[in-house]
């Protein structure tokens, strides 16, 4: 706090006391979260200290900070209650989840609030493993406004009362009544950049200073005065509101609010906003319809991939669309999961929802000549492919539907597939080709439920090392709609992994917007490696949206009449972390920023040119996109004549059991650096690097001291 105190530029580094390894400041604050003693603003990026924070400087008083804590941080005062005669961490992990809704799935939360407490002297830790209050403790608990269970317990009740809904508007009613399914389907997936924040006071400020009519540059002075923030961003923020049909051009250059959104601001009601935003708004409602049950904000993003695969929404996405409806009144944060109130349940059935796209096949008759309804015909086939999946798990009369949508689904992951089915046979069986002189191959044993849910009777775990031997496979994979508890307790002492049908649909349907290769999918199909597959999944995301946030930043800056007058539209790496950092919960880093130029400016792809220590994009995204594209299609196209990855001449053999080497990998020095960092940053840079083999030293101790690693 004093560091900052003395110097509030969030760009820069700093030094923990007894040691001599600077870090960056901004990774503290984000260490740090909400907890009251910091806010941010303006351009560049400041941090200052709040009065909390100046008045324990000026006191040095610990029980005040922890009350601070205390008032930002669930279950922190909580914590300090139930200790009582003393608790174990993981007694106080079953206090959080079980009676604070907490969802934690490790002791990692509690450890951190202990230590704080013990390092303040509120808690001690005992030889015999409890941790018991200290008399500092007792003294601060008597200050502290506490939580109930009781309080948590009213809240979800009353979300079962009727609430009274306002009616909406004329126009907006009509527009209600009469949106059909195809205009839902093409809603908006992302939200967009609202300047300030997407929240509803912001919302109503920047339309209500353009309802009666402002030009472009009226609206990004107001925008960029009023918010404080440049006029890219501002810009930014005009363009969102008109996708979301709240502003509208109404001449060469000037700008209104449509007729709905006057109605709302007429009106006054918060919940028209949110009826309006669901017009425009992919899955806004329906989100809303999904919190029927308490969710975080990881199980409501799958369950909307399941329900609606055509979309993907991140779970950025979806979080954004829960802070709108909890602003609302519509839904409420009860601990650490999410519920609709009365009110949002009420809105719900008021609303018009996009069908549910896992509901397309489950009446469709099976087999091949079974008639393709409309709502068929409007999905992708990866979509359709999930679609077939969950239902025919549940089509308990014909085993084999399963059997094939299963074939399907892998076939469509790049997986070789075998059918074999019959007695003492296992249903399928996978190959993936790892690499050059690697295989895996994994058994499928697919069960089909009518009730969608297969138990332990109906699995015989013993035949299935049987089935594994006898096809030569490295593992099993058992698939159906659902497993009871004694089912994943069994899988797991036999070490074979349980997918449900939804899990496998979801995979399907990502897969088709991030394609995974063979070697990181195969996370999916093996026993306790789904976590190392969602990690996968999210990193290879965020190098994708890493780089289209920086091809828009430099589109953006390349067509800017301010940009090119003072630095000819090019931008540096920190330009382009300020022009992106508001478009994500957790903004690009540097290397991640250096990668995606690193890519761009590859002579495949030619679509950022360095000038000096700066960047400017050559030619427009949608050109970008196209070369992209032309290099895809330039490598299908020699697929042809490429072996066949289920050629038998083109596989050699490999040992059953050493197909893949799952030993971790030994642990690198904690000042060791990745080769392709180093290079994605030199070629960034504009300095000249080898593409492969042993890096100069002068070079990796140059990326050290830019990234503010330890030098050795």
């Amino acid at each position: 706090m004093k560091d900052i105190d003395a110097n509030p530029l969030v760009e820069r580094t700093f030094t923990w006391p007894g040691t001599s390894s600077p870090v960056a400041l901004r990774q503290v604050l984000y260490s740090v979260g909400g907890c009251g003693l910091f806010t941010r603003e303006g351009r560049p990026s400041r941090v200052l200290l709040t009065p909390e924070a100046r008045q324990f400087l000026d006191t040095g008083d610990v029980a005040y900070l922890m009350a601070v804590f205390h008032a930002h941080v669930r279950f922190f005062g909580e914590m300090l209650a139930s200790v009582g005669e003393g608790l174990t961490h993981d007694d106080l992990n079953h206090i959080a989840v079980d009676t604070y809704g907490l969802r934690w799935k490790s002791l990692d939360q509690v450890r951190r609030r202990v230590y704080w407490m013990r390092g303040t002297g509120m808690l001690e830790y005992w030889s015999n493993g409890k941790i018991a209050l200290t008399e500092g403790g007792r003294t601060l608990l008597h200050g502290l406004s506490l939580v109930s269970p009781s309080d948590l317990e009213a809240q979800r009740q009353a979300s079962s009362l009727a609430a009274e809904l306002p009616e909406p508007p004329h126009l907006l009613a009509e527009r209600l009544s009469q949106v059909t399914e195809a205009e839902l389907r093409a809603r908006k997936r992302v939200l967009g950049y609202i300047a300030g924040g997407a929240n509803m006071e912001n919302l109503s400020r920047l339309v209500d200073a353009a309802a009666a009519g402002l030009s472009r540059s009226e609206f990004i002075a107001f925008a960029a005065g009023t918010f404080n923030v440049n006029k890219t961003s501002a810009e930014q923020s005009l363009s969102t509101l008109q996708g979301l049909d709240l502003l509208t051009q109404v001449g060469p250059d000037q700008f209104a609010a449509t007729p709905l959104a006057a109605e709302w601001l007429q009106s006054g009601e918060v919940v028209d906003v949110i009826r309006h935003l669901h017009l425009n708004l992919a899955l806004l409602g329906e989100a809303l319809d999904a919190l029927e049950s308490e969710s975080d904000s990881g199980t409501l993003t799958r369950l909307l991939a399941e329900r609606f695969p055509t979309y993907g929404l991140t779970r950025k996405d979806v979080t954004a669309r829960v802070a709108l409806l909890v602003e609302a009144g519509l839904a409420e944060r009860v601990g650490n999961v999410t519920r609709h109130t009365a009110l949002g349940a009420t809105l719900v059935g008021s609303l018009p929802l996009q069908e549910r796209g896992d509901t397309h096949r489950d009446s469709t008759p099976s087999g091949a000549g079974a008639a393709t309804t409309e709502a068929d015909q409007s999905l992708s086939l990866p979509q359709r492919l999930a679609a077939e999946v969950v239902s025919s798990s549940k089509d308990s009369a014909n085993y084999q539907r399963f059997e094939r949508a299963l074939a399907d689904a892998f076939r469509y992951l790049a997986m070789d597939v075998e059918v074999h089915s019959g007695p003492a046979k296992t249903d399928l069986v996978i190959t993936l080709w790892l690499s050059p002189t690697s295989r895996r191959r994994i058994a499928v044993e697919a069960k089909t439920d009518g009730a969608g849910l297969v138990t332990d009777q109906d699995v015989r775990f013993m035949r299935l090392s049987e089935h594994r031997a006898r096809h030569h496979a490295d593992d099993t994979v058992l698939i159906g709609p659902d497993f009871d508890t004694r089912v994943f307790r069994e899988a797991g002492k036999e070490k074979v992994a349980v997918l449900t049908a939804k899990q496998l649909a979801a995979a399907v349907v990502r897969h088709s917007v991030t394609p995974l290769y063979p070697n990181e999918l195969v996370d999916l199909l093996l026993s306790g490696r789904t976590d190392a597959l969602e990690r996968t999944w999210s990193e290879t995301e965020r190098r994708t949206e890493a780089q289209a946030l920086v091809v828009n930043a430099m589109w953006k800056s390349a067509n800017d009449p301010v940009d090119i007058e003072f630095g000819g539209g090019a931008l540096d790496v920190r330009d382009i972390w300020r022009e992106t950092k508001s478009s994500l919960e957790t903004p690009l880093d540097k290397m991640e920023i250096e990668e995606a130029l690193a890519f761009l400016s590859n002579p495949c792809v030619a679509g950022v040119a360095k000038r000096g220590g700066d960047h400017a994009i050559t030619a427009p995204p949608e050109l970008i996109a196209s070369r992209l594209r032309s290099l895809a299609s330039a490598i299908e196209r020699t697929v042809s004549a490429a072996p066949r990855r289920d050629d038998p001449a083109a596989t050699p053999a490999t040992p059953s059991g050493s197909a893949q080497d799952d030993s971790p990998t030994p642990a690198q020095p904690s000042n060791a650096v990745e080769p392709a960092h180093v290079r994605a940053w030199a070629q960034a840079e504009g300095r000249p690097v080898n593409a492969r083999g042993r890096l100069p030293e002068s070079l990796i101790r140059d990326y050290k001291r830019a990234h503010g690693l330890p030098i050795d």
